[in-house]
């Protein structure tokens, strides 16, 4: 087993595939994936900044809700995440975000690999990019579960939420539950009619 040393870190080389402990191969060369970080509480815009000017890109998932009164209407931001602030980092940056006294620790799914290697769950880049469309253009409520009864893969075909793909759990008659799943944090989900949907 030969091995060099890069930016601090150690990357091995065995045969052909030449992984690293973050399971990319050398070729990839750690790079920058999303992962999610928990921070202090109602702290996630200022944390959010605060990395931003380290040079990280972020994304805290709110979702726009009008809210209703007798004599007015008024838009209000709603995390559906507390807590939680998604930052685009390699894995020889992710020992600097744990040192950060705003974040509490750096979220892997119990009993991954990860989690045994103290490193983050990475969430590809499509989780990121549907969460984020569902959230711009759902009219219900979006939340986030844990325990999903897993159904079809299905296609969005109609409405607001049209182009979308996930899965989705019976609702009841006329109505299913959409979610997408969010690696290390569960499924976002949503409401949506049964005849804007159809099997992959």
């Amino acid at each position: 087993m030969k091995f060099s040393k890069s930016w601090g870190l150690t990357i091995y080389f065995r045969g052909r595939k030449n992984r690293l402990p973050n399971g990319t191969n050398d070729r990839e060369a750690y790079p920058k994936r999303w992962i999610a970080v928990l921070v202090q509480m109602n702290c996630e815009k200022k944390a959010s900044t605060l990395l931003n000017k380290s040079g990280y890109e972020t994304y805290i998932p709110i979702q726009q809700e009008i809210h209703q009164w007798s004599d007015r209407k008024k838009k209000v931001n709603r995390l559906i995440m507390p807590m939680v602030v998604f930052v685009r980092a390699t894995v020889s940056e992710e020992e600097w975000l744990r040192n950060q006294s705003y974040i509490y620790k750096l979220i892997a799914l119990p009993g991954s690999d990860e989690d045994k290697r103290k490193f983050a769950t990475p969430i590809p880049d499509y989780q990121i990019d549907r969460l984020k469309f569902m959230l711009e253009k759902a009219e219900t409520e979006v939340t986030i579960v844990s325990n999903f009864n897993v159904g079809d893969n299905v296609s969005v075909i109609d409405g607001p939420l049209k182009g979308l793909e996930g899965i989705v759990s019976e609702a009841d008659d006329k109505h299913s539950i959409l979610g997408i799943l969010i690696d290390g944090l569960g499924y976002a989900c949503v409401r949506i009619a049964k005849h804007c949907l159809t099997a992959k």
